[in-house]
């Protein structure tokens, strides 16, 4: 049972991750989006349109195995525990990752800015959610 909520955990984390990134890369921050457009693919490839969300599910379901690996070492209970494993995920991955992109490339800080937003909100809403979605199962009986 455990492996379907780790599973369904990922999923959610990636389609959480899918969506506001369209929302905050497409919407809010388009315009410096399109100013870093050569460092990108172009839209209409298959890399964005399909491998970029498998990407994300992929990737979510690395952090569902982490938060399931580490779930006694993180502080808080249940919705709390994955709230503080999602700013914990944001600030080690997100926060510093941004800021070696933007030393590394040349891209506009907006985008760091908008990476931290996107990091920080999917942080928490996905270390959430597979919080609520593991429940009380990954503790010992």
């Amino acid at each position: 049972m455990k492996i379907v909520q780790g599973i369904l955990g990922g999923f959610a984390f990636g389609i959480i991750g899918e969506i506001f990134g369209w929302l905050i890369y497409g919407i809010l921050f388009m315009r410096w989006s399109l100013e870093a457009e050569q460092l990108w693919r172009p839209m209409e490839s298959l890399q964005w349109r399909i491998g970029m969300p498998l990407a994300d599910i992929f990737s979510g379901m690395m952090v569902a195995l982490v938060y399931a690996i580490l779930y006694k070492g993180i502080p808080g209970v249940g919705i709390k525990k994955g709230l503080v494993f999602g700013l914990l995920l944001w600030l080690i991955t997100r926060f510093a990752g941004e800021l070696f992109y933007y030393a590394m490339s040349p891209i506009p800080f907006m985008l760091v800015i908008a990476g931290w937003l996107h990091g920080l909100i999917v942080g928490t809403l996905g270390g959430i959610t597979i919080a609520a979605i593991y429940g009380k199962s990954l503790e010992d009986k």
